[in-house]
Parts: structure tokens; C-alpha cells; sequence
């Protein structure tokens, strides 16, 4: 009787555990709740077609797209790169000492997950052509990376045959509003959060690889950011390997890399004009070792003539205007800025400066509905580069004291900035203003009785009209694109009454009908 009633009472007792066990891991689920839920949102993968599009002349790594480093520094940059592309991205960074320290900045707020080996990100269902943009802080990422990898591990239990389904672009295209997706489901192997990913990498290089998280959103430029990377760098040899990466690896890591660059720069000029000091190197020597790293000029572009591609904007020439030291600074950090953009000046995908006026470009040619995107991007890109400048201020005031203050402080104090850049960042010619001279004169020849008989003439003074108007544009289909859609547009205006209503009808009579000049010629020819 005693061991039955023994036996019942331990029964009991593992009921009793189990069931505290049971209350335990609901609570544990309960207080793993992230700060975002990504149950219902789908995931997309960070590769496409076309992500590559670094020049051909650099090295490729498979699998990290973008791949390049900076000529004469250890600064790396590339788009998020599958997980064997990362060892060798490491491999290729290590000088081959033990153990040996490497940067790794991750410049995404939006989190991540690794399936087979390959980077997702996740997408809302409702607006799958763009990245979350969830403002989280570096715990709050990665708590929400795993929480992504363990909806997947269970979707993929749920699938009954170990698949999930992701969205895929069918193309890749810079406006959102171009991009088109479909459905798609794979095989899993495997799932990791971007932590499980780093830890791999780690003990697979045998190397101190440092991870810092930094959330960024694309085009944009937050102070503390800047700060981060100052802190993780300001201590450390400029000859530490430093890796950057966003999904493309094209506009945080740019800013990642120049910031970087900036810090390494200002170390090693303070640690040469030390030697200086000590009659160890001869001041000559200095000047010429600092001139030909830092300060030669890369190599000129047509493009440098156009005060805009020199960014040369209101808001940009206010600053100069206020503050003597940010025309010195504008100049350094230009310089970095070109050795970090496209070739023939640097050895990447962006130019951190001459990318503001090439997207203004993109929008004049741009549909109305297109524009609005675009026009939200140009100032963004505005904004970041007047931050970058005052940083490059910044940098070079406190750098060679070690960084006493934060660059974000340093803002703190100087509101007029931030007014400046607030009330300056939209001062742009969104409108292109044209010749009203020359626009009266093609409306005085349309109006004339033989009109027909000159059209020959009229046309020519059109395409006369349109070039003279886009005339500060480098040639290329933005330029050729733009000046068909004036020459379109102007003769779709200077129509007389009676033509214009019999070409509008055919058009809304015949909808496959094409609004292009050259259509539009051919229905006045005929009407």
C-alpha cells in the first residue's frame, strides 16, 4: 500500500512539474514577445538581378555583391553577403596574424535572417518593395533577427515538407514604385538569425571578429551613427580591418566607409606629424607622404564643371558662407567621398555627393505619380551630405585631440545647423524654367495659316527648344529621355485649339495610342 501511495504521490509530482515546467515556457514565450512581430509579413531575398554593379575591373567575391576596398586602406564594403561570401570577405580582410581583430558594421535597421546560407529580409505584405523602416535599437534587432529565424523554423514545420514561400523582384528598380514581385517557395536546409551567421564566421577564421550593429535607413544619416563607428575606431591602429555592408552595399555602406576613411585618415596624419615633432621623419617628408595619400585629387570628370555635381546647392553654399572652416572641410571630405564613389575617382557604386543631382536628374524625366519618390529622395541625400561636411567639420577640429566629445553633442550645440539644413534641404529647382522668348516664338509659328509646310522647321526649332533647355545635362538616356518628353509636352501646348482637340480624341479614343513627339508629329501632320 505505502509504494502504491509512494508511486501515486510521484505521479503527482511529475504532473505538478510538468505543469510548472508547461506555465514556465508560456512564460518564457510570453516575455520573448519582440518589440515587432513578423508573423504575418513575408520575406524576400537581399540578392537580385542586376544587384551587382560594381566595375568589372575590381575583384569579385562570389556571393558579395559589391565587393571592393578602399586603395590604401583597410576599409572594406559590400552588399549583404551569403555566409560562405562572408568567410571569404574575412579571409581576404585578415593580414593572417592569430586571433586577429576585424570591424564587421552591419549599417541595416531592418532585421534579417539566413536560409541555406543566403540573407532575407522580411517585407510587409502591403508594401512589399521596400524595407521595414522600424526605428529599433541594436538589442531590439537582434532580438527581433531571432524571432524572425524561429517564425520561418516553424513555417517550415507547418509546410509539412520542410519548404517556405518568399517574394522575389522580378527586377530590380530604384523608384519603389517601379518594382514588381512574385511568389515563390524553396527547400530549407538550414535557418540562422544574423548573430548564429557571425558566430560561424568567427570560429571558421579563427579571428576577433568585433560585430557592431548599427540601425541605419537607407539615404539618411543619424549623428549617433557617426558616433559609433568614431567610438569602435578611434582607439584602435588604422591598420585594423574595418567591413561595411548594407543590402546592396551601396548608400549606408558608402557613408560607413567615408566616415571610416575620415577617422583612419586623421589617425595616421596626427601619429605622422608626431614623428615630425621628434625629428623622426623630415617635414618634407611629411608633407609629400600626406599630399599624395590624402590630398591628390583623383582623377577629373566632364561632370566636375557642373556646380551641382561639385555640390554645390543653397544649403550647402549658406554653410560654407557661415562657417570659414566648413569650406576646408567640404573640401576634405569630398575628396574621401570621390576615393569612395565610382571610377574613374574612386572604387565604388556611389558618390555620396554627385548622387544628389544624377537622382535630380532621374526625376525630371520622371511621371508625375514617380516623382514624389524621387523628390523625397534628393532631399535625404541633401541632408546626408550637408551631415557628412559637418562631420568632416567636426573630425578635423576634434580627431587629433582623440574625439574628447561626441559628434552628436557637437550637433546638440549648434542648432543654427540644424535650422539651416531644416529650412534648406528642399531649396532646388524642382521645375525646370525654360526659354518663354523662344516658347512665344514656337507658338507664333504654329499659329501661322501654313504651318504644315514649315513643320520640318517647327521641329527642329522643338528639339532647338529642348536641348537649349536641358543643356546642363552629360549626354546619355536621361538626357535624350528628357529632352523627347519637352518636345512632347511643348507641342502638345502650342497646338492650336482645333488640332489639340481632334489629337486629345484620338488618344482617349485609342488608348494603345502612344503620346511620344513623334506620334503626336504624325497625328498633326494628318489632321
Amino acid at each position: 500500500m505505502e509504494k502504491k501511495q509512494d508511486t501515486q504521490e510521484n505521479a503527482q509530482s511529475k504532473e505538478e512539474a510538468t505543469g510548472i515546467q508547461a506555465e514556465n515556457e508560456v512564460e518564457e514565450e510570453e516575455e520573448e514577445v519582440p518589440f515587432f512581430d513578423l508573423s504575418n509579413h513575408c520575406i524576400k531575398p537581399d540578392m537580385f538581378d542586376g544587384i551587382h554593379i560594381l566595375d568589372e575591373a575590381f575583384e569579385k567575391i562570389d556571393g558579395a555583391p559589391n565587393f571592393r576596398q578602399i586603395s590604401g586602406f583597410p576599409v572594406f564594403g559590400t552588399g549583404q553577403p551569403t555566409e560562405d561570401a562572408m568567410v571569404a570577405i574575412i579571409n581576404k580582410a585578415k593580414s593572417g596574424k592569430e586571433n586577429e581583430k576585424i570591424f564587421w558594421f552591419t549599417m541595416r535597421q531592418e532585421p534579417l535572417v539566413y536560409v541555406n546560407g543566403n540573407p532575407y529580409a522580411p517585407r510587409d505584405p502591403e508594401n512589399s518593395h521596400v524595407n521595414l523602416e522600424i526605428k529599433m535599437n541594436v538589442d531590439q534587432v537582434r532580438t527581433v533577427d531571432k524571432h524572425l529565424a524561429k517564425v520561418l523554423k516553424k513555417r517550415q514545420k507547418e509546410s509539412g515538407n520542410d519548404t517556405i514561400k518568399v517574394l522575389k523582384d522580378e527586377e530590380f528598380a530604384e523608384n519603389p514604385m517601379d518594382r514588381k514581385d512574385f511568389e515563390d517557395t524553396i527547400a530549407v536546409k538550414d535557418i540562422k538569425d544574423l548573430d548564429a551567421v557571425y558566430d560561424y564566421c568567427r570560429e571558421k577564421c579563427n579571428v576577433d571578429l568585433v560585430v557592431v550593429r548599427i540601425p541605419v535607413q537607407e539615404d539618411q544619416m543619424p549623428t549617433e551613427s557617426i558616433d559609433t563607428i568614431i567610438d569602435a575606431l578611434k582607439d584602435e591602429p588604422a591598420s585594423t580591418p574595418c567591413v561595411f555592408n548594407c543590402q546592396m552595399g551601396k548608400g549606408r555602406t558608402t557613408l560607413g566607409m567615408v566616415v571610416a576613411s575620415l577617422v583612419k585618415e586623421i589617425s595616421i596624419t596626427a601619429e605622422l606629424r608626431k614623428m615630425e615633432e621628434i625629428n623622426l621623419v623630415h617635414p618634407t617628408t611629411v608633407k609629400d607622404l600626406l599630399y599624395n595619400k590624402f590630398e591628390r585629387l583623383p582623377n577629373m570628370s566632364q561632370e566636375d564643371d557642373d556646380p551641382f555635381s561639385r555640390g554645390e546647392f543653397e544649403v550647402i553654399k549658406e554653410l560654407c558662407a557661415a562657417l570659414p572652416l566648413a569650406t576646408e572641410a567640404k573640401k576634405k571630405i569630398d575628396i574621401v567621398i570621390d576615393k569612395c564613389g565610382p571610377p574613374p575617382k574612386g572604387a565604388g557604386i556611389q558618390n555620396l555627393r554627385e548622387c544628389i543631382i544624377q537622382t535630380k536628374w532621374k526625376y525630371d524625366v520622371a511621371p508625375e505619380d514617380k516623382q514624389i519618390a524621387y523628390r523625397a529622395i534628393i532631399i535625404n541625400l541633401i541632408e546626408r551630405y550637408f551631415y557628412t561636411i559637418c562631420f568632416s567639420m567636426y573630425a578635423l577640429e576634434f580627431g587629433p585631440l582623440g574625439y574628447p566629445k561626441s559628434f552628436n553633442l557637437w550637433m546638440e550645440e549648434r542648432k543654427e545647423l540644424q535650422n539651416m539644413i531644416q529650412d534648406g534641404k528642399d531649396k532646388l529647382e524642382w521645375s525646370r524654367t525654360v526659354d518663354a522668348a523662344m516658347l512665344e516664338k514656337l507658338k507664333e509659328m504654329m499659329a501661322e495659316p501654313n504651318y504644315k509646310d514649315n513643320l520640318g522647321k517647327l521641329i527642329r526649332t522643338i528639339y532647338e527648344f529642348a536641348f537649349q533647355t536641358y543643356s546642363d545635362l552629360p549626354r546619355g538616356p536621361i538626357k535624350n529621355n528628357s529632352m523627347k518628353k519637352l518636345c512632347a509636352s511643348t507641342l502638345s501646348e502650342i497646338l492650336p485649339q482645333e488640332i489639340s482637340d481632334k489629337v486629345n480624341k484620338k488618344l482617349e479614343d485609342d488608348p494603345n495610342s502612344s503620346h511620344d513627339f513623334i506620334s503626336l508629329v504624325g497625328m498633326v501632320s494628318y489632321f
